[in-house]
């Protein structure tokens, strides 16, 4: 017959404040800091969120025999986003609905009639024309553009 040992006074109140403690990080997990930013990053998703038809794309090439410029250049989240005309705001999206943490940067444009976007896996040119809005995406270090956008100055 084994004898059970019995905690002292000391370890069980050790164990009540590592019960605390975990109950307490439960708590801020799940109805805390990580799902209010959780929300945040989807109602910006939501905000960015947009369809319409592929930007024109050009050619390096052709960006260069036509002495195009992209005056107006950003660098966003390590990704230099240049523009000839216009305004443009971004943010930053996380991947996989949300819940991940590791994000890529989204700008959306007024009218730049002339984007160029550089990540550290390629250059990419657009000609979507001057006073056309339009909004880039760079999931995976790849952009993406599509010729709309819910930017706009107010005035």
């Amino acid at each position: 017959m084994t004898r059970r040992r019995r905690l002292t006074a000391g370890q069980r109140a050790a164990v009540w404040v590592a019960a605390a403690v975990f109950l307490g990080f439960a708590a801020w997990l799940y109805g805390g800091s990580y799902l209010r930013q959780r929300d945040f990053a989807l109602d910006r998703a939501r905000q960015v969120a947009v369809a319409g038809p592929p930007c024109p794309e050009i050619t390096a090439a052709q960006f260069e025999a036509r002495r195009l410029r992209a005056f107006k250049a950003t660098l966003y989240e390590g990704v230099v986003f240049g523009r000839q005309f216009g305004h443009m705001d971004c943010s930053t999206l996380r991947y996989g609905g949300g819940w991940s943490p590791a994000t890529y940067p989204v700008c959306q444009f007024t009218g730049p009639a002339l984007l160029q976007v550089k990540t550290a896996k390629g250059e990419w040119f657009y000609a979507p024309g001057a006073g056309q809005p339009a909004t880039v995406r760079t999931p995976q270090g790849r952009a993406e553009c599509v010729l709309a956008s819910n930017f706009t100055l107010q005035p």
